[in-house]
C-alpha cells in the first residue's frame, strides 16, 4: 500500500469507518465545531489581545501568553487555513502531505514525513509557539500538553464548522479580519451555488454514487461528501447509511445512479476505465451515458477555503447546463 493510499484509509478510520484494517496507526478525534470565545463586546474584527484562554475540539482551555510567530501545522486543511489568512511566514513545521498553496513545503523550517506521530524532538527543537492538530489521538495532543507546547485541535466535519474553524484559527492568530474576508467570500460563493439549485425540480434531481475506494466504500449521512452532494442538488443513493460504509454492486446496480463520483485517482490509475469496465454496472444510468466524473480529493474532503470549490465542482458534474 503506497503513502497516499494508507494517508486515505486513515482518514476514513478517524471519521469512523472501522472495516478498514491500518498497521499501527488508528487514530480518534473528537469532531465538531469550534467556536471563538471572543470576549462580551469585542467586535471580532478588532485586534486579538493577550494573554489569550481559548477551546478547541477537544474541550480543553489553553492560554496563549503571547501571539503566536512560530506555527506547526500538522493538519493540511488547517495548512490551507493559515495559509489563506496570510500566515506562511510563520508556518515553521509543516507535513509531506501538505501540497496546497503549491510551494507550501519549501517555506517551512522542517517538514514531518509522518503526520500523525511526528518527531518529538524535533518538533521540540522547532520551539513553537503553537502547533495545530487535526486526526490525531488524545495521547499525542496530551503529550504536547504535557510539555507546555499550546495546542489547537480541530477537526470540523461540515461546512458550518469549517467556518468556525476559519473564524477560530483567526481570533487565535489575531488576523480576525482576513479570516472574515475568507468567511463572507465562501459564503457567499455557496448562497450562489444554492441560488441555483434551487430552482432543480426535486423530480429533476439526479441520483449519484459517490466512491470512494475501489472496494465501494462510499459515504453515507453524516460525512461531510454526503453534504456537498446534497448542497450540489443531488441524492446520495448511500444516504441510508451512516457515516462511511461499504456498498455490495447489488446496491449500487438496484439504485442505479445517474451520476458516479470518485475521489481516489491520485492513487489509482485508469479509475474511470476501471467502473465503465465493470460487467454487471453496464445496465446502470450514469455507465450508460457516461456520467463519471473523477473529483480532485483535497478539494472535497479537506475543511478549509477550497471545500467551497469542491461544492462548485460537484455541482457542474451533476448539473452541467446549469453551472
Amino acid at each position: 500500500m503506497n503513502r497516499k493510499k494508507r494517508t486515505l484509509l486513515t482518514l476514513l478510520i478517524t471519521l469512523g469507518v472501522t472495516l478498514f484494517l491500518i498497521s499501527g496507526c488508528n487514530p480518534t478525534s473528537q469532531q465538531g465545531a469550534a467556536s471563538p470565545e471572543t470576549p462580551a463586546g469585542q467586535d471580532t474584527n478588532q485586534s486579538t489581545s493577550y494573554p489569550l484562554t481559548y477551546t478547541d475540539d477537544t474541550g480543553v482551555a489553553t492560554t496563549l501568553e503571547k501571539e503566536p510567530l512560530r506555527i506547526i501545522c500538522l493538519a493540511p486543511p488547517s495548512t490551507e487555513i493559515l495559509s489563506a489568512l496570510g500566515l506562511d511566514d510563520r508556518l515553521i513545521g509543516l507535513t509531506v502531505y501538505d501540497n496546497y498553496p503549491v510551494g507550501i513545503q519549501e517555506k517551512a523550517e522542517y517538514v514531518f514525513a509522518d503526520s500523525l506521530n511526528p518527531n518529538m524532538e524535533q518538533l521540540i527543537q522547532l520551539k513553537p509557539d503553537l502547533v495545530v492538530t487535526g486526526m490525531h489521538n488524545q495521547d499525542f495532543i496530551n503529550s504536547l500538553r504535557n510539555l507546555g507546547i499550546p495546542v489547537v485541535h480541530l477537526n470540523p466535519q461540515s461546512l458550518e464548522s469549517t467556518y468556525q474553524a476559519i473564524e477560530k484559527l483567526g481570533y487565535i492568530t489575531n488576523t480576525q479580519k482576513q479570516a472574515q474576508t475568507v468567511i463572507q467570500g465562501m459564503k457567499e460563493k455557496e448562497q450562489a451555488i444554492a441560488d441555483k439549485v434551487e430552482t432543480i425540480k426535486e423530480s429533476d434531481r439526479v441520483k449519484v454514487w459517490i466512491e470512494v475506494d475501489p472496494g465501494l466504500f462510499t459515504a453515507g449521512e453524516g460525512t461531510f461528501l454526503n453534504e456537498l452532494i446534497t448542497k450540489a442538488g443531488g441524492i446520495n443513493i448511500a444516504s441510508d447509511v451512516q457515516n462511511w460504509a461499504q456498498y455490495s454492486e447489488e446496491q449500487v446496480i438496484d439504485k442505479n445512479p445517474q451520476v458516479i463520483l470518485s475521489t481516489y485517482s491520485y492513487y489509482m490509475d485508469n479509475v474511470k476505465a476501471t467502473i465503465l469496465a465493470r460487467p454487471a454496472w453496464q445496465g446502470i444510468d450514469a455507465i450508460v451515458h457516461d456520467r463519471i466524473y473523477d473529483l480532485d480529493s483535497d478539494m472535497v474532503t479537506r475543511s478549509g477555503p477550497r471545500i467551497i470549490d469542491g461544492l462548485e465542482t460537484i455541482a457542474k458534474a451533476l448539473y452541467p447546463d446549469l453551472f
